[in-house]
């Protein structure tokens, strides 16, 4: 007669593999979910937020402020290639582009735009028609952008 292993220890020796499989998937997932969070790509970390929108009595200028909101710094000479664009709701038509000037507004010398300051890229020779809707459209060199939706009233 041959003796069989008693079902007690055959319920434990269950348990103890399922605890063990368990356990090696658990370890698997939160490794394989902490490397995928902690490679983020960079351009993904650089945001801008546009703040707000200032337009000249005459509609001729328009001044537009950009935060940075990401958690790099942007720099200077990536600040020059940034471009804005004004366009008209009703046509699609862009009626203003190119940045003719930037300033940091913190008071910052440098010329890098780090996280959380505000810098104004201002557009003249606009002709923008009372009660129209406007977007602006700032785009990084990396290609972020920010939009903002702003009607004309003189």
């Amino acid at each position: 007669m041959r003796k069989a292993v008693s079902p007690v220890i055959a319920t434990l020796l269950l348990i103890l593999i399922a605890v063990a499989a368990a356990v090696l998937v658990y370890v698997w997932v939160t490794g394989y979910a902490s490397s995928v969070t902690s490679s983020g790509t960079p351009e993904l970390q650089e945001r801008i937020k546009i703040d707000t929108v200032d337009v000249a009595p005459d509609g001729g200028s328009i001044t537009i402020y950009v935060r940075n909101i990401g958690s790099t710094t942007i720099e200077g000479d990536d600040l020059t290639e940034m471009m804005a664009y004004i366009i008209d709701v009703t046509s699609g038509q862009i009626q203003g582009a190119t940045s003719t000037g930037w300033t940091v507004q913190t008071g910052n010398e440098d010329t890098d735009f780090e996280p959380g300051e505000v810098f104004k890229i201002t557009i003249c020779d606009l002709n923008l028609q009372e009660g129209r809707t406007y977007i602006a459209k700032v785009v990084t060199p990396s290609g972020v952008e920010a939009a903002l939706s702003f009607s004309y009233e003189a």
